[in-house]
């Protein structure tokens, strides 16, 4: 296992998790927001889809601390539970891909940072 693919790994998954927050937020959530047309003049689904692209974000950072935390020692890594990582994001980035036609970044990002994690295993 390749403790340092697993902190680029970690890395990766902060990158994505910051990215995600501060360029969604401000790129697509808040011009979302300002719209006050059908259900978005209700305050409920305003709040709910505040919340619910920032948990994705937070939801990005515990592979992350996983994949660090295995990295430096603190835990036993399951070569399972890295697989799963892996494979999860490089499944979520080829949906990206497909669904956005490779007009969205995130296809690719997220691709190349599940292959880092499945690489860890291997190197």
């Amino acid at each position: 296992m390749s403790i340092v693919l697993l902190y680029i790994g970690c890395l990766m998954l902060v990158g994505v998790a910051l990215f995600h927050g501060v360029m969604g937020q401000k790129i697509l959530i808040s011009p979302l927001l300002q719209q006050r047309a059908g259900m978005m003049d209700e305050e409920m689904p305003r709040t709910m889809i505040q919340f619910g692209w920032q948990v994705t974000t937070i939801l990005t950072l515990l592979p992350a601390l996983y994949l660090f935390l295995v990295a430096s020692g603190d835990t036993t890594g399951s070569p399972t539970m890295i697989f799963t990582i892996g494979l999860s994001f490089v499944g979520m980035g080829l949906a990206n891909a497909v669904m956005t036609r490779l007009k969205h970044p995130g296809g690719f990002v997220l691709t190349a940072t599940g292959l880092v994690v499945l690489l860890s295993l291997y190197i």
